[in-house]
């Protein structure tokens, strides 16, 4: 009798063992199908400039997804099929802005390189546009809440040579924020950043910037009762349309 009692308990922990297994791998999969995916190949940066000015665009090469630690862009650029590295984009669309599925906690990180090929100097502003939340039940859980954008370092290349952060050294406008539920028309980046002329020694500027889903965003129910995980997001799309960069006198 004991030992059917015995077989009994083993039976019942083993299935529940099992159940527990199942549990926590449905866990790990519904968690790793929070995607924001944007795969148009409409282009991504519009140009609007008063001074002659050319751009390169980066993308942080990295593939666990927690974004870039060395924000530099001197021997930092990628060869082959290198990972922990910058990746030049030729051209640009909307699918290298954020390149596959994302998960909460996950971080991207971007360069954009600009130089000037004119005479007159100039200043340097960067706006993102066409902000956009599909997949979404109510007006008030979209997906873009949870996405935090930010500056994180400005700099200028002479000779091979990358300044230190100069985001603070000058009267630069730059922001840290996340997209708001409302339809906005653009989001403010970076504004006021100086760019020289031709060949001088201010005439590169790199401005680093990164995306971030942020795990600790929930959103709220219909009663404005905040939900305790991510799940309200789960299978939205998140579309960022333009860069809009202006270089102006």
């Amino acid at each position: 009798m004991n030992d059917i009692k015995q077989s009994n308990r083993k039976l019942w922990l083993s299935t529940l063992v099992y159940v527990l297994m199942l549990v926590l791998l449905l866990s790990v999969s519904v968690y790793a199908w929070f995607t924001i995916t944007n795969e148009n190949q409409a282009n991504l940066i519009s140009q609007i400039s008063a001074v002659e000015a050319e751009y390169k665009y980066y993308v942080y090469r990295n593939e666990m997804h927690e974004g870039s630690m060395n924000q530099t862009l001197i021997d930092n650029v990628c060869q082959a099929d290198e990972d922990l590295c910058y990746e030049y984009i030729p051209n640009p669309t909307q699918s290298h802005l954020i390149p596959g599925k994302v998960a909460p906690g996950e971080r991207f990180s971007f360069a954009i390189e600009i130089y000037s090929i004119g005479l007159t100097e100039g200043k340097v502003k960067l706006d993102f546009g066409g902000i956009q939340s599909i997949g979404y039940s109510l007006e008030h859980q979209k997906i873009q809440q949870a996405f935090q954008y930010s500056v994180t370092k400005i700099s200028y290349i002479n000779d091979d040579i990358e300044s230190i952060d100069q985001k603070d050294n000058q009267d630069i406008i730059y922001h840290t924020d996340y997209f708001k539920l409302s339809d906005q028309k653009e989001y403010a980046l970076v504004k006021d950043v100086k760019i020289g002329l031709k060949d001088d020694d201010n005439s590169n500027v790199v401005i680093y910037f990164d995306l971030y889903f942020d795990p600790n965003i929930y959103s709220s129910d219909e009663n404005g009762i905040p939900f305790t995980n991510s799940n309200i997001f789960m299978e939205q799309t998140l579309t960022i349309k333009h860069i809009y960069m202006s270089v102006y006198t």
